[in-house]
């Protein structure tokens, strides 16, 4: 079932939200603000539905999942590599790639601006919902919006480890102070997005009719929720919480995998949460023109396609099959060139859609879905015959032959995480799964990867992204342990 409804943020909202959220140096560090709209605002289940679309219009910026995330969190991984073109803000992209990133790298302030962006907007509707009267709507207001703030602090902890943890909108003095405010480490963030989860899954609704497919529901807080505590080392509150996903009866695999893809397979069966997008008035997604080959014409398009997020060889590799679905549908070696003829290229096709102008496609990202939910469960329980039956479900899909059944003899976590990365391919999560299975310092990943680059040096603080250098100079934030300053 596709959804009508982009998260394109109303004018009213708009300028809401640029008085909110006025220009300031550093982002976090906003000076209070006197805003008499804001009481006024805040009183009709309109009004919270126009800020609400607001937080969730956030996801699609270029900082966030329509450009920067896919940069920090799949490709700084083994996955895929900047391509061939490496000038100009491509260059910016490949020192990322290749853990040469400094502190005034722009991607990484874009990111931490527009996460810090959507978490205000959060931090805004959660401090005005007290204006609602009690019942289902107020519920539901507040899950939606301590969802996506977890989406995005969670986002924020991952890069960056030791962060700003606001969970009050800048009105006033506290709240300034509390801006500058730096975490020892990632781990009061996840403490605080377990907690905002636990709340957020008792509030939502398990599904919606009509045009809401869009919205977060249990399902989605819960399997976030699984993903926080596997990050934080708590197997069994994770196995909880998508044991919760899996009973709810909400979601399924769909049979085929390349049925997962497109704009007419959006909001499907298998998907819990998407980042929406529609090909009019600049609500359309980049992805279609940005990994397609640098030399092919974007079908239904004009020009060509940058190149970008180029898979790697050891990600081809890492396929059992290469004529199996999940290969065919997620990433490609050649295409067919304007003159007829086929011209070698590694590239992503999971996110392909016919363009109704550049950089204007329909299709949505999947943030997470069932799939992951199994091979999550999976890593909950640990070694033991349900976990290497939950492989199997998710492999059997795509790989039904029995040759290709899960070798039951071999190191469980290495397989885990090998079926996670050809599974969920180009889906964001190859980054923080490295990270989380403690497999890329020193680890057969980055050789991988260190081999086709030319050589790689690689040490243990490039496991964060630097704090952006405006963030240490203006808010006085503690730079991570590694980075100097420095432009590039």
């Amino acid at each position: 079932m596709t959804s009508s409804l982009p998260f394109r943020l109303p004018t009213a909202a708009l300028l809401v939200l640029a008085l909110v959220l006025g220009g300031c140096d550093s982002f976090v560090d906003k000076s209070p603000i006197s805003n008499p709209s804001r009481a006024t605002f805040y009183e009709t289940q309109e009004d919270f539905e126009t800020a609400l679309a607001g937080a969730y219009d956030a996801l699609q910026k270029e900082g966030t999942f329509s450009n920067n995330y896919w940069v920090l969190f799949e490709m700084r991984g083994d996955n895929t590599d900047q391509g061939p073109d490496q000038t100009g803000l491509a260059q910016r992209i490949a020192l990322l790639n290749q853990f040469e990133e400094t502190t005034t790298n722009e991607l990484v302030q874009q990111s931490w601006i527009d996460t810090y962006d959507g978490i205000e907007r959060c931090n805004i509707i959660l401090d005005q919902v007290e204006n609602l009267p009690d019942g289902n709507f107020k519920d539901q207001v507040r899950g939606e919006a301590l969802f996506l703030r977890s989406l995005y602090y969670y986002h924020a902890a991952v890069a960056w480890g030791s962060i700003t943890l606001k969970t009050e909108s800048t009105v006033g003095p506290d709240q300034a102070a509390q801006s500058n405010s730096q975490t020892d480490g990632p781990g009061p963030v996840y403490e605080q997005i377990s907690g905002d989860l636990e709340t957020a899954q008792g509030l939502l609704p398990s599904s919606y009719d009509g045009g809401s497919a869009y919205k977060a529901t249990s399902g989605a807080a819960n399997a976030l929720l699984g993903k926080v505590y596997l990050t934080m080392g708590r197997q069994g509150d994770a196995e909880t919480a998508l044991q919760r996903v899996i009973d709810s009866g909400e979601y399924q695999l769909v049979d085929s995998y390349e049925n997962l893809w497109g704009p007419e397979n959006e909001n499907n069966a298998e998907s819990i949460f998407e980042v929406q997008y529609t090909p009019t008035g600049g609500e359309g997604s980049p992805f279609t023109n940005t990994f397609a080959p640098a030399a092919a014409a974007v079908p239904g398009g004009v020009g060509e396609g940058l190149a970008e997020n180029r898979p790697t060889v050891p990600m081809k590799e890492a396929y059992l099959d290469v004529d199996g679905p999940r290969f065919q549908a997620s990433m490609d070696t050649s295409y067919i060139d304007s003159d007829g003829s086929t011209e070698p290229a590694r590239f992503i096709r999971k996110y392909e859609s016919e363009p109704f102008a550049n950089f204007e496609a329909e299709n949505n990202w999947i943030v997470l879905r069932y799939a992951d939910v199994l091979l999550m469960m999976a890593e909950a329980v640990g070694p033991s015959p349900r976990a290497w039956d939950l492989i199997d479900q998710v492999r059997d899909r795509s790989l039904p032959d029995p040759q290709f059944d899960v070798d039951r003899s071999g190191d469980f976590h290495e397989q885990l995480l090998r079926e996670r990365q050809v599974e969920l391919a180009f889906e964001n999560h190859r980054w923080p799964d490295l990270k989380r299975f403690e497999q890329y310092i020193d680890g057969v990943a980055f050789e991988e990867v260190s081999d086709e680059l030319g050589g790689l040096t690689q040490s243990n603080f490039n496991l964060l992204y630097p704090i952006p250098q405006r963030e240490v100079d203006v808010a006085g934030l503690d730079q991570n342990d590694g980075y100097g300053g420095g432009g590039g």
